[in-house]
């Protein structure tokens, strides 16, 4: 790429849509606004002595050089150090002397993210240059609102392996001005965003082991249960209530103890919560599942088929096998590549369908709740902050755990409060939706980040999120309604034709198919010994290879 662009004096529609289609790749949400915002009226170009290059002067200030704007734009990208920064966070674009500099420095070895929110100016800007060499790299990201979780975190979605190397934040000189507070908010919010992204790294390299274990060891329900498939689309345009173990949960749980709110809602819950909503005669039509250690099982214990009669579990491979193993009831389990790709033509028939895999077991039951078309989407019990100084919801199964240590010296409270400043340098001082403080901590600020990208992309196609949790942290991009009005207001008729039936076809366990993996697995061990042996045994021939022998074949 030549470390400048081609630039054009008049405006030219042309190169405004070749750079909006190429700048959409990456940034559909800016490029979005600056296609509704009006050229800035304010904005004036002028030569500069560099033959074909224009400066830009916006309301008399110029954003560059009026002389040699490449040559500043180049010793603005020589300070950055690029050795140590994967990411380039550059607030303010200005003229985009400077980013197409930067992007010809790095040389496709780092990323580019800009912040800037005057679409008017982006687009005067955008009529008279082409920079779609600039944007065509693959790793220049521009956001123009620092608050719109989807195009925050679309900013750095597929450069995370640019962004965890590190990021420097450099500061455009001639638009810190213009920019103001809105570049601090900007640069906070996009910390927390690489926070939360080198969280889910660093969280997926520790439990990759474990994740590879738990998906071979539910090889065996993989072939057999049912996937998912039939139940894409099932109750479209119906209302889904989504149940998390908040401690808010208990202000408004009552609620859907009404037997007929299950005819006219879909209920998907959370493991953790399954016990306790049955002992309250709330029968959920799904359970959701991705824990990957064993004491997940406990959620399970002691319930008999009959007990969760009607109630489906939803599972991913990568969850611990004892789940899948203890549950008495129906399953259905998510489609895995991985294990696609594994067994091969073990599997007959059509692939198990997938869904967007979860962060969370939250996250999970709530993409379920989409992949079976429902919406508006409620959420109970979604804290992510400690209401009323409680970790988990009451009647949690977590307090069975620690019921045998208490006394009347070890409360209940106590458990949950040290469970909360366990990590007390990790909590973070939020606000509630009713504008309230409330604790929070770097953990589930993560999950809040990636359920607020979620609730954005859901909200640009017309999808509703409602927050009726009536307590926890503030959540972009939903609408905060009591339970009782959202029930009152959405839950007015009963659920699609069929999809009741579509939760009780009986199924038989895939013997055929059990035999057919057990042949291929077998296979595959036969020829990882064979590679293992055929490895040794090259091992030992090059540690006889003597180095100094230069002359050797």
């Amino acid at each position: 790429m030549p470390a400048t662009v081609l630039h054009q004096a008049a405006v030219d529609q042309q190169v405004l849509e070749r750079n909006l289609t190429v700048l959409a790749l990456r940034s559909p949400g800016a490029a979005a606004a600056v296609r509704a915002a009006r050229p800035s009226e304010g904005a004036a170009f002028t030569e500069t002595d560099q033959a074909g290059v224009l400066c830009v002067m916006l309301e008399g200030r110029a954003l560059c050089s009026r002389r040699k704007p490449i040559d500043e734009a180049a010793r603005l990208a020589a300070r950055v150090d690029l050795e140590k920064s994967g990411g380039v966070v550059v607030l303010g674009f200005g003229a985009g002397h400077h980013v197409a500099a930067l992007v010809e420095r790095a040389r496709g070895a780092s990323a580019v993210i800009v912040f800037e929110p005057d679409a008017g100016l982006l687009r005067a800007v955008l009529e008279r240059i082409d920079f779609t060499q600039v944007f065509g790299s693959g790793l220049v990201s521009v956001v123009t609102d620092a608050r719109d979780a989807a195009q925050v975190h679309g900013a750095i979605k597929g450069l995370e392996s640019f962004v965890s190397v590190g990021v420097e934040i450099v500061e455009h000189p001639a638009s810190k001005a213009r920019l103001g507070e809105q570049a601090g908010v900007f640069a906070a919010h996009l910390c927390d965003v690489v926070a939360a992204m080198r969280t889910n790294v660093v969280t997926t390299l520790v439990h990759a082991d474990v994740t590879l274990r738990n998906q071979l060891m539910n090889i065996d329900h993989y072939v057999s249960d049912p996937g998912v498939n039939d139940l894409e689309g099932a109750a479209r345009g119906a209302p889904a209530v989504v149940i998390s173990a908040g401690p808010s949960l208990q202000r408004n749980v009552q609620l859907l103890e009404e037997p007929t709110v299950r005819e006219r809602v879909v209920i998907i819950a959370v493991q953790t919560m399954l016990k306790p909503l049955l002992e309250r005669g709330i029968r959920p039509h799904f359970v959701v599942a991705l824990d990957h250690h064993e004491i997940s099982k406990r959620f399970y214990e002691g319930l008999s088929a009959r007990d969760v009669e009607g109630v489906t579990l939803v599972f991913e491979p990568k969850a611990n096998p004892a789940i899948a193993d203890t549950f008495p009831g129906q399953r259905r389990v998510v489609g895995d590549p991985r294990l696609d790709e594994l067994l091969g033509d073990a599997i007959q028939g059509a692939p198990k369908a997938s869904m967007k895999p979860g962060a969370t077991v939250a996250h999970l039951a709530t993409y379920l709740a989409r992949f079976l078309g429902c919406d508006p989407v409620i959420l109970t019990g979604q804290d992510l902050g400690f209401t009323d100084g409680q970790y988990y919801a009451d009647g949690a199964s977590i307090h069975e755990v620690w019921a045998c240590e208490l006394n009347a010296f070890r409360t209940l409270e106590m458990f949950e409060w040290e469970r909360i400043v366990r990590n007390r340098v990790h909590l973070r001082r939020r606000e509630d939706h009713f504008g309230r403080p409330i604790y929070s901590d770097v953990q589930m600020e993560t999950y809040l980040a990636h359920f607020e990208a979620d609730f954005a992309r859901d909200e640009a196609v017309g999808r509703t999120t409602i927050d009726a949790t009536e307590g926890g942290v503030h959540k972009r991009s939903t609408v905060v309604l009591p339970l009782a009005e959202a029930l009152e207001q959405f839950a007015r008729s009963s659920l699609p034709d069929g999809f009741a039936d579509t939760l009780t076809a009986p199924y038989e366990a895939n013997a055929a198919g059990l035999e057919r993996a057990r042949r291929r697995l077998t296979s595959l061990e036969r020829e990882l010994r064979e590679v293992a042996r055929l490895s040794r045994k090259t091992a030992r021939l090059l540690r006889q290879i003597d180095p100094d022998d230069q002359g050797r074949a």
